[in-house]
């Protein structure tokens, strides 16, 4: 008896996850599976604090759902679904074009989709870390999307530490052609 309830509970359990809407909105720097939109029209950001770099290239999209509430959303259309995103920081903010789905169907059944920006944004500390801040933001009237929104980039939360080491002998050196000026180095060790 025991056994068939557990069973039951875990068959339960199964369906409750399949059921469930989600837009998994990624970027670099943003652990996976932590900014979830789970309706539509949606806004959410997100800080990176003590950024040193960031490149913002474009966004891209793909995903499904059970179309737009009411009765022309039960066949899979109802209406546009637009998807915008925006990277600011260090002063500077660049938002990216807009992914447009004509309808509910074309969001379900496109593939990736991707727009670029170029050229590309960079955000860039200078002395100190910079908080660069990321916005998601869809509107439209989609019924339990599921998919993906990425903000497509690169991310550099610290500095490279310096590896490695140089010996020079002392002495002096005449500096070559291009790119390096002309003229003479002297190292000299104390």
């Amino acid at each position: 008896m025991n056994i068939k309830i557990l069973t039951v509970g875990l068959a339960l359990c199964g369906t409750a996850q399949l059921s469930k809407a989600d837009i998994l909105l990624g970027a670099p720097g943003v652990a996976a599976g932590t900014r979830i939109a789970t309706r539509v029209p949606f806004k959410i950001d997100y800080q990176l604090t003590n950024s040193y770099k960031f490149i913002f290239s474009g966004i891209e999209a793909k995903g499904d759902t059970l179309g737009a509430p009411g009765s022309s959303g039960t066949q899979g259309n109802g209406g546009q679904f637009h998807l915008k995103a925006s990277v600011s920081g260090g002063g500077s903010s660049e938002r990216a074009g807009q992914l447009e789905f004509r309808d509910i169907q074309d969001y379900n059944t496109a593939p990736l989709k991707r727009l670029m920006i170029s050229p590309t944004a960079v955000f860039k500390a200078t002395s100190t870390p910079i908080t660069i801040e990321l916005l998601w933001k869809g509107e439209g009237n989609a019924h339990k999307p599921n998919g993906i929104f990425n903000i497509v980039g690169e991310y550099q939360k610290d500095p490279p530490v310096p590896s490695g080491s140089l010996y020079f002998p002392a002495g002096s050196y005449v500096l070559e052609g291009s790119p390096n000026p002309e003229g003479t180095v002297t190292i000299v060790r104390e």
